[in-house]
Formats: structure tokens, C-alpha cells, sequence
């Protein structure tokens, strides 16, 4: 009995381990089908929202792309940052956004310290 009880508390904590999302932004490759649908390469930079969690950034850039993120005074400021022209050919980076459970009610994006506004913002189930 013992076993059985501490197996479920192990397999209890693995899955909420996997369900706790912490605030996050990675580089994608691969673009989600009802992502791709909601982006239109005339925008420079697009935010799709997924859910309550989750968000796609878009950004076009003809130099390299790297992003981070920074929680501050209630504002999300997504930074990126371009460098190294590579060369006269437009690329699309998409960034998968996952909130978590960070407090705040605005975000800001940044491109090489400058505030940029999103071109569009949209949602997609």
C-alpha cells in the first residue's frame, strides 16, 4: 500500500511539473498550422495569441535575430535584438511566448533598445 501511495505522489508531482509554465520565449521553426494562417508577411512585427498562456511574436528582419524577456514594474518587455547583416533576403522569426505566471498588464517590444508597436494583433483557438 505504501508503494501505491508513493508511487502516485511521484507521478502527481512529475505531472504538475509539466504543467507549471514559467514565463518564456524560444525561437520556433516549426509554426503551429492555425499560426501560420493568421500571419501575413506584409507586417513587420505580429503577436498571435494562442489560449491564455500562450503567444506567437513575428518579427522580419533581414539581420539576425535574438530574443529575451524582462518583467519589469508590471510591464513584459520583450527584447530583440538585430545584428549582423546577413543578407538582402527577408527572414521571419517566430517566437513562441509562454506566459506562466508572471505579473503584468502591459508588454513593450524592444528592437535594439527602440520601442516598436506590433503591425497586428490577433488570436487564434
Amino acid at each position: 500500500m505504501k508503494k501505491l501511495v508513493c508511487l502516485m505522489l511521484f507521478l502527481s508531482l512529475i505531472l504538475a511539473a509539466c504543467n507549471s509554465s514559467e514565463l518564456s520565449i524560444s525561437e520556433i521553426q516549426s509554426v503551429p498550422n492555425k499560426v501560420q494562417k493568421g500571419i501575413n508577411s506584409d507586417y513587420t512585427l505580429q503577436l498571435i495569441n494562442e489560449g491564455e498562456n500562450t503567444a506567437y511574436i513575428l518579427f522580419q528582419s533581414k539581420e539576425t535575430v535574438t530574443a529575451e524577456l524582462e518583467v519589469k514594474d508590471n510591464i513584459l518587455n520583450i527584447k530583440l535584438e538585430k545584428s549582423n547583416q546577413e543578407n538582402n533576403e527577408l527572414k521571419q522569426y517566430v517566437y513562441k511566448l509562454t506566459r506562466g505566471e508572471a505579473e503584468y498588464d502591459t508588454i513593450n517590444v524592444l528592437v535594439n533598445g527602440q520601442a516598436m508597436p506590433f503591425d497586428n494583433v490577433t488570436g487564434v483557438n
